[in-house]
């Protein structure tokens, strides 16, 4: 698994290509240039081998006719040497030793008397003969001495190779992830896009290879930011235009009600009521949708919204057909500092409330806590939500197992407008500390006076009813 995702990144795909490409066509010319060296040396200690012969030929032939002239026909050896690198004997026409150098063996080269180079054990030869005086002298060099040179002719060739491969790897690394360093950002700027984020992406340093995708994924963007914003516009309108016929059936619903006398009349025109007021929440749900996507969310200053918060609870106190089930408990010195629309809080928080008020038990208690840290609590009764439904409840439309009336886009609104301020929205179920039960906690991107529930608390609702009417 790990070779296939290193195999699918590009850049590894790209150093490890350039590096042995590189390391092939270096180890290649090192070869090239070992065998054409090899050659090289060889000629050159051949040439040596020629010249060191006719060289010292006619010196030996100087020295023995002085000697010969003393000494007679004797042997002779120069001495005083060592460690030479070159040895060489001279023979007379008869093939006797008359002079050798130092170390050179007592016993001939080669019995050959054949001019010319020759490889005998383990020297390389080189004999002539002098026509004058029929001597002949054979230089000899040993292999061992050759191979030595060759050898640290090839080192020296491929020591510094080995050490400059590494080099390469990190030059080609550095050069290859700077090259894709646009790659990264324009995937970065691709991967930022989402219902959410439309906005046009930057393409006007990108290279050539990559503008023809860069500009169709811009063109595909734009594309896609008009189709939703006509789809955005279209929710808005249609909920808009609805308001009023919805409105306007819902009262004559109950002022049909209101006259009617038989009762089973009576029982089906409550349901037409109770499915016009349906419609009439989905209105409301799509137009703030529509408010959500527009941007709306984000404030231009910092702002204390437990006023906001205050309206809200007493206008639900208003709402609600048992007001004594929601409990508002606040620190008397709270604060909700943030960089929030005081709309868009509102919505945010009037949409968990009646998420409570719809799911939860018809005498269940509903309590809205405000706590340190910019901390919102709204917690229900109800039975315990498995954590597959639960981690599901933020999609758009997405409805848990529960047979209360709604369309499922409270809670994706709430989230969308946490997400746009810097906030977060938190699902627990059970509640934190309970058995069951449901908790939304909202946490407000944090401003400079927000301040920890401290002082004392007042209590809003069951306790004092009247309050927040």
């Amino acid at each position: 698994m790990r070779r296939q995702r290193i195999f699918q990144s590009i850049t590894a795909r790209l150093i490890l290509g350039l590096t042995l490409a590189t390391t092939v066509l270096w180890c290649a010319a090192a070869a090239y240039s070992i065998y054409i060296s090899g050659n090289e040396l060889e000629e050159s200690f051949d040439r040596t081998l020629v010249e060191t012969a006719r060289h010292l030929l006619p010196l030996a032939v100087d020295d023995l006719a002085g000697r010969e002239a003393h000494e007679g026909q004797g042997g002779h050896e120069f001495t005083g040497g060592g460690g030479e690198y070159l040895g060489y004997q001279i023979r007379n026409s008869s093939g006797r030793i008359v002079l050798r150098g130092h170390g050179a063996p007592v016993m001939p080269y080669d019995e050959s008397e054949e001019p010319g180079f020759h490889s005998v054990g383990k020297y390389r030869l080189f004999a002539e003969t002098d026509p004058a005086t029929g001597l002949t002298i054979t230089v000899a060099e040993a292999t061992r001495d050759r191979a030595d040179a060759v050898r640290g002719a090839v080192a020296a060739m491929l020591l510094p190779l080995a050490g400059l491969i590494p080099l390469n790897i990190l030059a080609i690394g550095l050069v290859v992830r700077g090259a894709m360093r646009r790659v990264r950002r324009l995937g970065g700027e691709i991967a930022a896009r989402s219902g959410r984020n439309l906005a046009p992406l930057d393409i006007s340093d990108q290279p050539v290879e990559l503008r023809p995708v860069a500009v169709a994924v811009a063109r595909l963007v734009e594309r896609l930011r008009a189709a939703l914003d006509a789809e955005r516009a279209f929710a808005a309108n249609s909920a808009h235009e609805l308001r009023t016929p919805i409105a306007g059936a819902l009262a004559q619903t109950q002022r049909l009600i209101a006259e009617l006398r038989d009762a089973g009349d009576r029982r089906r025109v409550r349901e037409v009521e109770a499915t016009l007021k349906r419609l009439a929440v989905l209105a409301e749900k799509l137009m703030q949708l529509a408010r959500v996507d527009a941007g709306v969310g984000l404030g231009t200053t910092e702002i204390d919204l437990v006023p906001a918060l205050d309206l809200v609870v007493a206008d639900c106190l208003r709402r609600l057909e048992a007001p004594e089930r929601l409990v508002y408990v606040k620190a008397r010195d709270a604060r909700l500092v943030a960089r929030m629309d005081m709309d868009a809080f509102a919505i945010a928080v009037r949409n968990l409330i009646d998420n409570a008020a719809a799911h939860g038990p018809a005498d269940g208690a509903i309590e809205v806590r405000v706590e340190a840290g910019g901390v919102v609590r709204v917690i229900n009764e109800g039975p315990a939500i498995a954590a597959d439904v639960l981690a599901g409840l933020t999609q758009r439309f997405a409805r848990g197992r529960t047979q209360s009336a709604g369309a499922g886009l409270g809670l994706a609104i709430v989230e969308t407008i946490m997400e746009r301020t810097g906030g977060r929205l938190a699902l627990f179920s059970p509640a934190p500390g309970r058995k069951d039960g449901f908790e939304a906690r909202l946490t407000l991107s944090l401003g400079a006076g927000n301040l920890g529930a401290g002082g004392g608390a007042e209590r809003v609702g069951r306790a004092k009813t009247s309050a927040g009417a």
